[in-house]
């Protein structure tokens, strides 16, 4: 008679749980960032092409049959191949005028993740973030042993080195010292990436070139979990950008879906909520792209500027003004058009 009331016991919850799968039936999404803070009026056309090639093809890979990990580091990928953002081949210079990079990555399913920083030489810091996740037992590598990984997962390593400087990173450097190293004349920002399926699952992955003018070596928070990057499917996801050293301070991402989790905000508030927190105690800037359990939207930041977009369904959103929000509608044959257009897209930065 026990093992009756067992089994039917057992019965009750795998038909609660198979009615969760077909109620958590969401639309998908994909949500991009490249970067909060001071974005100049002739560096603005560049974000809004760049922010929405990123956002259609991570959306593209995800209606594809790809996974939310995919989506959103082929969607970081284009960020970082793309001069328009600090990361990859647009990287700012650190103080001896060479490229480092930082980039992580999470699932919010398992809440594995991977972590990298002080790349150097190669153009998709998020794609090592990736293989650090899935080919190792750890979160987070540096250092000789991460170029020692790279090379043993047939990362290319750019030789000669120092090919991912631009002639836009080397004037801003200048520009910065010449105007006495103050941080507001030397672009920052990074890059990221929010993805939604239709079951509800939830990655997060951020990429960056830091901070122009950082001390060699200087590490911030787009690599670190729970300050720069966070992902679980229980509470949302989130990418952040800003300013990195008082970002970490706070554990910025994890602060605002902790205050979802236990107060039961909506993740706008949470978000401005913990942004004010930070600048009022510290005096940082910063933004985040992030979506809830719901799929529901947040762009949040306490800048002039956060470079955006997204696609959900035919609809594409994008914006680099505070409050701005453009909308775009695709029609049916542009939808179909779309898997040819942004490969092609995709030849051509990378040939």
């Amino acid at each position: 008679m026990q093992s009756l009331r067992l089994s039917l016991i057992k019965l009750l919850l795998l038909i609660h749980l198979l009615n969760h799968v077909v109620v958590a039936d969401i639309e998908p999404i994909v949500l991009v960032h490249g970067g909060a803070g001071t974005i100049s009026e002739d560096r603005i056309p560049g974000k809004y092409r760049g922010s929405k090639l990123a956002a259609r093809v991570g959306y593209q890979i995800l209606m594809s049959n790809g996974t939310v990990l995919d989506a959103v580091e082929e969607a970081v990928r284009i960020m970082e191949s793309d001069s328009n953002f600090n990361a990859g081949y647009g990287s700012v210079l650190n103080y001896d005028g060479d490229v480092e990079m930082d980039a992580s990555i999470m699932d919010g399913a398992t809440l594995k993740a991977g972590c990298v920083a002080g790349v150097r030489d190669v153009l998709h810091p998020i794609t090592l973030a990736r293989r650090v996740m899935d080919k190792t037992r750890h979160n987070f590598l540096a250092g000789q042993g991460l170029v020692d990984f790279a090379k043993q997962e047939g990362i290319e390593i750019l030789s000669p080195p120092g090919q991912l400087v631009t002639q836009y990173s080397k004037d801003s450097l200048d520009r910065w010292k010449a105007n006495n190293e103050k941080p507001s004349t030397g672009e920052g920002g990074t890059v990221g990436a929010v993805a939604m399926d239709r079951f509800g699952n939830i990655a997060a992955a951020t990429s960056t070139g830091g901070l122009t003018g950082k001390l060699p070596g200087r590490v911030g928070d787009t690599p670190i979990i729970g300050a720069g990057t966070y992902a679980d499917n229980l509470i949302g996801g989130i990418s952040a950008t800003g300013d990195g050293d008082t970002i970490m301070k706070v554990s910025l991402v994890y602060d605002i879906l902790k205050r979802m989790e236990y107060l039961g905000d909506d993740m706008i508030k949470a978000s401005e909520e913990a942004l004010a927190s930070m600048t009022e105690r510290l005096d940082g800037t910063g933004g985040i792209v992030g979506l809830d359990t719901n799929g529901n939207v947040a762009i949040v930041c306490n800048t002039d500027q956060i470079s955006w977009a997204y696609q959900r369904g035919n609809i594409v959103a994008y914006g680099v003004r505070k409050g701005e929000h453009i909308e775009e509608l695709l029609s049916e044959n542009q939808m179909a058009a779309d898997v040819l257009s942004i490969s092609e897209e995709m030849y051509s930065i990378y040939h």
